[in-house]
């Protein structure tokens, strides 16, 4: 049984919500919105630890002698472009008769 722990009723008898079980909720919450920071010589040797960190939504601050420098985030991945369709705009966009003509000479001198 799966229970929303936003709209149960806790005063049934076969529903209690303990303070370990709102323990855990606050536990799965922190984990999930995380700030690490760490030095530069530290980072440096964790490096790969770190990024793995950024790569799981975590944000890692870098700091150099206390003050923060740097922030480690992961960057956000494009998602791939749509397939292009021939022909899908058949007739919405056309060429004038005259598009590769040369400007007149009135046009380039700003009298026409």
């Amino acid at each position: 049984m799966r229970i929303d722990h936003a709209t149960a009723n806790w005063d049934c008898p076969r529903v209690r919500r303990s303070a370990f079980a709102d323990a855990i909720l606050l536990r799965i919450e922190v984990k999930l919105l995380m700030t690490q920071t760490v030095s530069v010589h530290e980072a440096q040797e964790k490096l790969p630890d770190l990024l793995a960190e950024a790569l799981a939504g975590n944000d890692v601050i870098i700091t150099e002698h206390g003050k923060p420098v740097a922030r480690l985030v992961a960057v956000p991945v494009a998602s791939p472009r749509k397939k292009r369709v021939p022909g899908l705009n058949r007739g919405a966009i056309w060429t004038s008769e005259d598009f590769d003509e040369p400007l007149s000479d009135e046009f380039w001198l700003g009298q026409e």
